[in-house]
């Protein structure tokens, strides 16, 4: 757990090629908590809406609780989400087909939310190693890019 990363056998050409793929995957990790922090930011302002319109029971025994369509009998059927309970069209749901029944589209984004930010994993890792992966790598081979770094400019001929 406490050991080292020896990076020191890597040709400059690997140990520069590592350090490329290791930035390519800060960047993917960076869109990727952009794209769930849009969606999470979505979920919220979904949230307040339904909080909002839930409260009127009237209003979402008769009306799409996303859409405020009105529930007619075979042409916008009213369908419960499986996760809110709350009563939405099918143009604001999908159907589950693991789970037999219907998510609105904002429970579904909370469920994708959880699943792409793995926040359960991530509370127990960090709480176990503090340092892994490839913040491990990047640390390493900074030291030695840097050091050839400066000596590349302290010797301008060579």
């Amino acid at each position: 757990m406490g050991r080292k990363l020896d990076l020191s056998k890597l040709s400059d050409e690997e140990a520069k090629h590592v350090w490329e793929v290791v930035q390519r995957d800060f960047d993917l990790r960076r869109k990727e908590e952009d794209r769930l922090g849009e969606l999470k930011s979505k979920i919220e302002r979904e949230d307040t809406k339904r909080e909002l319109l839930g409260s009127q029971s009237s209003l979402t025994e008769s009306y799409c609780i996303r859409c405020l369509q009105p529930f007619k009998f075979l042409v916008n059927i009213k369908r419960q989400c499986l996760d809110c309970r709350l009563y939405v069209c099918k143009s604001c749901s999908r159907f589950s087909k693991r789970e037999q029944g219907w998510v609105c589209d904002p429970c579904h984004m909370a469920r994708v939310l959880k699943i792409g930010t793995l926040e359960w994993y991530h509370e127990n890792v960090r709480a176990r190693f503090k340092r892994f992966g490839s913040a491990k790598v990047m640390r390493s081979l900074f030291k030695r890019l840097s050091k050839e770094h400066i000596c590349s400019q302290s010797d301008p001929g060579g």
